[in-house]
């Protein structure tokens, strides 16, 4: 049996690598796209970036055209994942700052081979002491803006 040339294979309609929010609030990294070996259909590959997924990095796989899907979803228009630039989600709630570290210290590994925490520095710690009184110049207030310091400069260093 022969296996087919690159001109013989459907086109592959790659999801960008990213990092992406599903519709119902989680947040996802896209790696690549990739071709099933059996359907050669499109395929994106990710991996969850809370729960789990950032415990154990589990990689998925999901038909591409169903990533890219735009549908009614609860009731409203929208796509099925989104692309969000790393550079401007707004840090203001911990899974959200969770995705972002694991997103850049995962593309720090695929595109530069480097370990993003000894490359340039680790992020900055989570707050451990907060009375949760919602104070004027609260610790998270200082977590968010120091992690979005380490965000600058990790991008920086990711060119």
């Amino acid at each position: 049996m022969t296996s087919p040339t690159d001109h013989d294979l459907p086109l592959l309609n790659a999801t960008p690598p990213g990092l992406y929010r599903h519709y119902k609030g989680g947040w996802y990294e896209v790696i690549d796209t990739v071709r099933c070996s059996e359907t050669l259909q499109g395929m994106t590959l990710y991996r969850a970036l809370y729960g789990e997924g950032l415990k154990t990095g589990g990689q998925w796989v999901r038909p591409a055209a169903m990533f890219a899907e735009h549908g009614r979803f609860d009731g409203t228009a929208q796509p099925r994942f989104a692309p969000h630039d790393p550079a401007r989600v707004p840090l203001g709630d911990l899974a959200t700052a969770h995705a972002l570290i694991a997103h850049l210290r995962g593309r720090a590994r695929r595109e530069r081979q480097l370990q993003l925490d000894t490359a340039l520095r680790p992020p900055p710690p989570e707050p451990t002491a907060c009375c949760g009184r919602g104070c004027n110049g609260c610790v998270w207030e200082g977590f968010y803006e120091a992690l979005h310091h380490w965000r600058v400069d990790a991008l920086a260093l990711l060119g």
